[in-house]
């Protein structure tokens, strides 16, 4: 059974509600860096002043109880009110208007659903485990509905809860990359991280230009101490899209390794693009004490402190380093006299 999901089109000029059209349905995708934006858009092929009206009409769309309102006795008027608002982000007022249309009838999936959305939102995530759970027992088909509730399970710390939805997700659409992820971070987050870094490839595999799933990747890796593989996995995210963060992980990965030069090129890679990150000025200081360039790795630590005066571990670095200097020249003296 697909799910239907219902979108509001009001004809103001003629003084009627056009019947429901069909849509995709809304789902609550969570990401690591990005949000992916799933609402529901209306129908802007309309003229422009039917869309205006349309939007004024929707701005005034209420569930307060009225005495027009309680002659209203079809559930699709009310789901319909419930949707709308949630286009607003008016959530408690969506549930009041679904559970309305619940009250004439109570097996309907798109307003157990989309209550589970409302109640997500408002991060009453109890409620919206029990709101996802009516859906599934309507429809237990529906993938969004099984996603959703593992990252209602995830929020309240229930970790294993939310696994199982996410799997279940997956089992009914196995190119759900997004539920891979967040699958990935559960099983990160419970400390099983060879199975989140085999979670992990799988999206890359599924979907290739899904960055935050390499970055989680990489920062897994790196943690676990598989550099060698953390390496490859910043060189393939530097290929897909160069950027100051992917520069600056990579830089580190070859400074646990004392793969100084490489480090230091990877750092001044990531300052080109983004100056005033201290700490790859911090770390790129670092990496020339490697190499032993003093003078050079005092610098970096001063451009450090330049743009963030308080970072204490640049403070540190150089106060060490100039103590360090400092003997090194008394010694000096000394052996000369």
């Amino acid at each position: 059974m697909k799910r239907q999901s219902w979108l509001t089109i009001a004809a103001i000029a003629i003084g009627t509600l056009i019947q429901p059209q069909q849509s995709s349905a809304g789902v609550i995708l969570e990401t690591a860096v990005t949000a992916e934006n799933n609402n529901n858009y209306y129908a802007y092929n309309q003229p422009a002043e039917l869309v205006n009206r349309l939007k004024r009409y929707e701005e005034n769309i209420s569930c307060l109880a009225s005495e027009e309102d309680d002659r209203l006795t079809h559930y699709q008027t009310w789901l319909n009110r419930g949707v709308a608002l949630q286009q607003q982000k008016k959530y408690f007022e969506s549930i009041a208007c679904l559970d309305r249309a619940l009250s004439l009838q109570s097996g309907l999936e798109q307003a157990w659903y989309r209550r589970g959305i409302a109640f997500s939102h408002l991060k009453q995530y109890s409620q919206a485990v029990v709101s996802y759970q009516q859906a599934i027992e309507i429809n237990p088909q529906e993938h969004t509905s099984w996603y959703n509730q593992g990252n209602a399970y995830k929020h309240m710390g229930e970790y294993e809860r939310a696994i199982a939805g996410y799997q279940q997700a997956i089992a009914l659409k196995s190119e759900f990359y997004v539920a891979y992820y967040q699958l990935a971070k559960v099983l990160e987050r419970t400390g099983k991280y060879s199975e989140a870094i085999a979670t992990y490839r799988q999206v890359t595999q599924i979907e290739p230009e899904y960055h935050q799933a390499w970055y989680s990747l990489g920062s897994l890796l790196n943690r676990s101490k598989r550099y060698d593989e953390a390496i490859v996995v910043y060189q393939k995210i530097l290929k897909l899209k160069p950027q100051y963060q992917g520069w600056y992980n990579l830089g580190n990965v070859n400074l646990k390794l004392k793969k100084y030069s490489e480090a230091i090129a990877a750092y001044e890679q990531a300052i080109a693009l983004k100056p005033d990150h201290h700490l790859a000025w911090n770390n790129h200081g670092a990496a020339l004490e490697g190499l032993q360039k003093t003078r050079q790795a005092l610098q970096s630590y001063s451009q450090a402190l330049q743009v963030n005066p308080n970072y204490e571990k640049a403070l540190n670095n150089r106060r060490r380093l100039l103590m360090s200097v400092s003997r090194e020249t008394i010694s000096n003296k000394v052996n000369l006299e």
